[in-house]
């Protein structure tokens, strides 16, 4: 039996001169999810998380360590303006099943001795 995903995001944002704003649910799913997980200690500058194959997942979920003081940037490819994850926290990045990335990359300001970045494949 292959496993399953169901990942889901909801949310609500208060006091904005709009009044009341929700997000969601808005979930992904995979009848075939991947399941791998990585664990690392981001180094500083570059980091290629290579994307498995089979089975091919729909996203990723990456978690940062909750004491980082290093800035962490999200790029395609090294060279890339990339965008900012920020220290601490998670990104959600949804994939094209059918034209997965071979890798992405994570660079962080300086090492994260100690500290670990989980890499949620689903």
């Amino acid at each position: 039996m292959a496993a399953q995903a169901s990942v889901s995001l909801y949310g609500q944002i208060t006091g904005t001169p709009l009044g009341n704003q929700v997000i969601g649910p808005l979930t992904a799913t995979s009848a075939a999810a991947c399941g791998q997980v990585q664990e690392l200690v981001l180094q500083s500058g570059a980091n290629t998380i290579t994307v498995p194959t089979t089975p091919a997942p729909n996203g990723v979920i990456i978690v940062l360590p909750a004491t980082n003081t290093a800035e962490t940037t999200l790029k395609g490819v090294t060279g890339d303006t990339g965008v900012d994850i920020g220290k601490t926290g998670w990104a959600v990045l949804p994939f094209n099943t059918a034209s997965l990335p071979a890798s992405f990359v994570l660079t962080s300001a300086s090492t994260q001795t100690g500290l670990y970045t989980y890499i949620q494949f689903f």
